[in-house]
């Protein structure tokens, strides 16, 4: 039987290229991701995320899509060395202003890397895992993976959503009978390894949702009809976009972030994130 060209499906149904190549939008999110040191309250995800790795003592890591340090700086406090790589440079910065504020910028390396650039044509290092946590934002399904591998001698983990989009809401989605379009990131990798007879092993890590922040009504409408209408030729529908209107006016709510009057949904949501690993020795 003739297999699915995944990485096509990838380009016509999940690819965001607004995303992959905006690295303006990137540095001006920088600040929002910088980790106080003294919050001191342990990460769910961080540590799943770490515990379904099956890392080894003293092992190296390329974290790529590393932001601001959230697996970074606390692996890096596990002992090993992070070689934290991402196009942002002002991601890049905040991330060793936080490695400076943990203790730990002796233990990452940074690297200004693009997911879409020639992997080939750097002179990368080869860590013992190679990982990338819910930022496999790539122009190429295949290639991106690929260029996991190619950092990686023994094992690659990648932390991928199961939305069509980061930011969608199923909360809301549910209050609005909308029905979700499309699969998430998840679907299209697990599928693209299967095919070419790896072996993945995946597990799911859900956990509170970080509320996303909006600075204004208009900016909350707008963000939350994008999330809602990927994958949809027409949109919502007009009863769909009413009803949101609705409960957006009767559930966001102000809040004060860095001496800024801000807006989000009071609803808990939760995010739910596929951990697929596999192993070098199986792939062919």
């Amino acid at each position: 039987m003739e297999n699915f060209n995944w990485n096509k499906l990838w380009k016509d149904n999940y690819l965001e290229p607004e995303k992959t190549e905006n690295i303006e939008f990137w540095d001006n999110f920088a600040p929002r991701f910088r980790k106080d040191p003294k919050d001191g309250k342990p990460d769910p995800y961080v540590e799943l995320f770490y515990e379904y790795s099956e890392f080894q003592p003293g092992d190296t890591i390329f974290d790529m899509g590393c932001g601001s340090g959230t697996l970074s700086i606390p692996f890096a406090l596990k002992g090993h060395d992070v070689y934290a790589a991402d196009f942002s440079g002002e991601m890049l910065k905040y991330l060793m202003l936080g490695a400076e504020d943990f203790g730990v910028a002796d233990r990452i390396h940074p690297i200004q890397l693009n997911w879409n650039e020639d992997w080939s044509k750097r002179d990368l290092p080869v860590c013992d895992v190679a990982i990338s946590s819910r930022s496999f934002i790539v122009n190429d399904l295949t290639q991106g993976i690929k260029n996991l591998e190619s950092v990686a001698k023994r094992r690659v983990c990648i932390g991928a959503w199961d939305t069509p989009r980061p930011n969608y809401d199923r909360f809301l989605a549910r209050e609005i009978g909308y029905e979700r379009p499309g699969y998430g990131c998840y679907f299209y990798v697990i599928n693209e390894l299967i095919d070419r007879d790896v072996v993945p092993d995946m597990k799911f890590i859900k956990t509170e949702f970080r509320c996303t922040s909006f600075s204004s009504r208009e900016h909350a409408v707008s963000s939350l009809e994008k999330s809602m209408d990927y994958g949809l030729p027409g949109g919502l529908s007009e009863e769909q976009h009413e009803k949101m209107l609705r409960y957006i006016d009767e559930h966001l709510i102000p809040f004060e972030k860095k001496g800024k009057t801000m807006f989000k949904l009071d609803h808990q949501e939760l995010s739910t994130i596929a951990h697929i690993s596999w192993n070098k020795d199986f792939t062919v």
